[in-house]
């Protein structure tokens, strides 16, 4: 006997609910304790879901704790992609990028997920997929700007779109373990006039 269209549909509700609680409150570990302090215990007392059930969707903390990064990375790429379509300039197009980074991870549980986990969000980031369209979408943009003159080689653009992606989790750290309070508008600001005056002077 074959399940209906609207059991199948409750079926895949009910698993979109169970790993958005997942990742839901993995994070709200991961802030608090940080990615090596946190077990699959932890993960399934704190989300109420049976340990086995965990193992239906993810092998492990680890992969748990990237699927959390490329959730991150992939929401941060749509709004890449709207600054994009949006920006009349350059500058703009910097600015807004930045901006929405900073403004996604500028809450308090995100700045402690960050600050707590650096070296994994790096490890898990730079091997992500997103990142890689991301920094190949960066690329692009750089080349299809004719104002950008003094940067001709492959190497160099790559380069370029590498310093992009990693300026701003790298400044928004050094600012945070260092206490200075700086906001999104000035921390973007700050980057969008560094990279415009490296690119277009």
């Amino acid at each position: 006997m074959k399940a209906g269209p609207q059991l199948i549909g409750k079926r895949e509700s009910l698993k979109i609910q169970v790993r958005e609680r997942l990742l839901e409150e993995s994070l709200k570990l991961f802030s608090v304790q940080g990615l090596e302090k946190t077990t699959v215990a932890d993960i399934v007392e704190q989300s109420g879901i049976a340990r086995g059930t965990f193992y239906n969707y993810y092998a492990d903390v680890n992969a748990l704790f990237d699927a959390i990064i490329s959730q991150m990375n992939q929401n941060i790429q749509i709004e890449i992609k709207t600054n994009r379509e949006k920006s009349l300039s350059v500058y703009d197009y910097l600015y807004a990028t930045f901006k929405c980074y900073f403004d996604f991870i500028g809450s308090s549980q995100m700045i402690n997920f960050h600050v707590i986990n650096q070296a994994h969000i790096r490890q898990s980031s730079y091997q992500s997929e997103i990142i890689k369209t991301i920094v190949k979408d960066l690329i692009r943009d750089l080349k299809s700007s004719r104002r950008i003159k003094d940067f001709n080689e492959k190497h160099e653009f790559l380069l370029l779109s590498f310093m992009l992606v990693g300026a701003p989790p790298e400044l928004f750290l050094a600012t945070h373990t260092s206490d200075i309070n700086l906001s999104s508008e000035q921390l973007a600001t700050f980057l969008a006039k560094v990279f415009h005056k490296v690119l277009m002077e």
